[in-house]
C-alpha cells in the first residue's frame, strides 16, 4: 500500500504524534481519490486554515520533545512510516537523493530549481591526442608492416640524400622529430606526444548553424522558410594552437620539417609510398582527438575529432625579436577536411589505434596514487576508454554508465 501524505504527518506508534482535528486531516490518498470530491474537500481545508491566525492553528499541534524527534529522525529506524518522514524533511528543503533526481529528472518538473551537487561539473581538463602523418621520408617497400611496407631505417629517400636540411635531420633527429612524421616507422604507437606536451591552448571546435530553405513568396508576399541541415558547418574548419618550445626547438623542427616536405611534395620530387597512392589515402595530413574530463580526471564530459588535418603555416616570425623573457611559444594555424563530435565510433577508432600500445605497457596509472597519498604523475605511453558501470557516478547516469579515459605506462616509479 503507498505511503500516503497522511501517513507521513500524521501520528503513529513509532512517531508519538496524536491524531489532531486539522484541516489536514482531511487530505486524502491521491492515488484513491475522486478529482471531483478531491478538490471540494481542499477548497474547504483551505478556508478553514485561511480563517486561522498563526496562534490559533499551533493550538491543535502537539508538541515534540527532543527524545522523540530524534527517534523520529533515527536514520537506523528502517519503517516506513520513519523513511518517508525522513525523505519528507530533505525534500522539503530541495534536497534529493541521486536516484530520485535520476527518476525525476526526465518526467517531472522541480518548480523552485534543481540542486544536483551529484553530477555537477566543477571543474574539468582537456586532453588533446595527435596522430602521426606518414611522409615518405625512408624508402618503403612495396609490401611489410600492416600494407603500408617495410621501411628501411638506413635509408632515406633518393632526393633527400642531396640536402643537407635532410641528412642533418637524419643524423641528428632520426629517432625523434622524423619518427614522428613517418608513421609506418612505428606503427605500433601512432600518437604524437610531443605535440600533445607542447600544446598550451584549447581546440577551438566550430559551432552548428543550420542552413533555411526558403519557399517561393506567394500572391500576398508572405513566405516559409525551412529548416535545413546543419551538416556544412563540420566541413573545413579552421583553428589555431599555440605550442611552447625549448631551446632545442624540437617543436619548431618538427613543424619545419613538415613544411620542407610539402615543398618538395608541390615541385613532384617527392611522392607518397605506393600503399597510400593506390589505396587513395592521403598521407600527409594527421588527426586530433579531443577529450574534455571532468574533475577526476578520468571521467568523459566530451569528445571529439578532427579529421584530415594539416598545419597552414610555420611561425618563423617568433624569432625576429630575440626577447623571449617568458619562454618561447608560438601560434600555429591548421585546417581540417572535417569534424564530428559524441559519436561512439571515436571512442572505437582511438581504441583500435592505441591497442597495441596500450598492451605492451606495463603499469596502470591512476589520478591518484592511493599508497602514497598523492597524485600520480608518472608519464603514460598510452591511453584506453573504457565503459564504468560500477561506480557511484554511473549509478546517478540516465545509461547506467559512463565513459573513462585510463592509462598505462612503463615507469614504475
Amino acid at each position: 500500500m503507498p505511503v500516503t501524505i497522511k501517513d507521513v504527518y500524521v501520528s503513529s506508534a513509532n512517531t508519538q504524534v496524536k491524531n489532531t482535528n486539522l484541516a489536514s486531516e482531511k487530505i486524502v490518498n491521491i492515488d484513491d481519490r475522486d478529482d471531483e470530491n478531491y478538490w471540494d474537500t481542499r477548497n474547504v481545508n483551505m478556508t478553514m486554515i485561511n480563517n486561522q491566525d498563526d496562534g490559533d492553528f499551533s493550538k491543535g499541534v502537539k508538541s515534540i520533545d527532543a527524545d522523540n524527534m530524534g527517534s523520529q529522525l533515527n536514520l537506523g529506524v528502517t519503517t516506513s512510516s520513519n523513511s518517508a518522514t525522513m525523505k519528507s524533511i530533505y525534500h522539503g528543503v530541495g534536497l534529493f537523493s541521486p536516484d530520485y533526481i535520476k527518476n525525476n529528472i526526465y518526467t517531472s518538473a522541480f518548480r523552485y530549481g534543481l540542486a544536483n551537487p551529484y553530477t555537477a561539473i566543477n571543474g574539468a581538463r582537456e586532453y588533446l591526442f595527435f596522430t602521426k602523418p606518414d611522409l615518405h621520408i625512408y624508402k618503403t617497400e612495396a609490401s611489410g608492416v600492416e600494407g603500408v611496407g617495410t621501411v628501411s631505417e638506413k635509408e632515406l629517400n633518393d632526393i633527400l640524400k642531396t640536402s643537407p636540411f635532410w641528412v642533418d635531420l637524419a643524423d641528428s633527429r632520426k629517432d625523434t622529430t622524423l619518427k614522428l612524421l613517418q608513421n609506418s616507422r612505428d606503427p605500433n604507437n601512432p600518437f604524437n606526444y610531443l605535440l600533445q606536451n607542447q600544446c598550451k591552448s584549447n581546440l577551438d571546435i566550430p559551432g552548428l548553424t543550420s542552413e533555411m530553405v526558403d519557399t517561393p513568396v506567394n500572391d500576398y508576399g508572405v513566405g516559409y522558410s525551412y529548416r535545413g541541415s546543419s551538416e556544412a558547418s563540420d566541413d573545413g574548419p579552421e583553428f589555431s594552437l599555440e605550442f611552447k618550445d625549448n631551446r632545442f626547438l624540437d617543436t619548431y623542427y618538427f613543424f619545419k620539417a613538415y613544411e620542407e616536405y610539402e615543398v618538395l611534395k608541390h615541385h613532384g620530387t617527392i611522392w607518397p609510398a605506393q600503399y597510400y597512392t593506390l589505396n587513395r589515402i592521403i598521407h600527409d595530413c594527421f588527426s586530433i582527438y579531443k577529450f574534455i574530463v571532468a574533475d577526476d580526471m578520468e571521467t568523459i564530459i566530451y569528445w571529439g575529432k578532427m579529421y584530415g588535418v594539416v598545419p597552414k603555416s610555420l611561425p618563423r616570425d617568433a624569432f625576429s625579436n630575440p626577447v623571449f623573457d617568458d619562454g618561447l611559444s608560438y601560434s600555429i594555424d591548421f585546417k581540417a577536411a572535417f569534424y564530428e563530435d559524441m559519436r561512439p565510433e571515436i571512442l572505437g577508432d582511438f581504441n583500435n589505434l592505441g591497442a597495441k600500445a596500450f598492451k605492451a605497457a606495463k603499469y596502470k596509472i591512476n589520478p591518484f596514487n592511493s599508497i602514497l597519498g598523492r597524485p600520480d604523475t608518472r608519464p603514460a605511453k598510452a591511453a584506453k576508454v573504457v565503459v564504468d558501470t560500477s561506480s557511484a557516478l554511473a549509478a546517478t547516469s540516465p545509461t547506467g554508465y559512463v565513459y573513462k579515459l585510463i592509462w598505462k605506462g612503463d615507469n614504475q616509479i
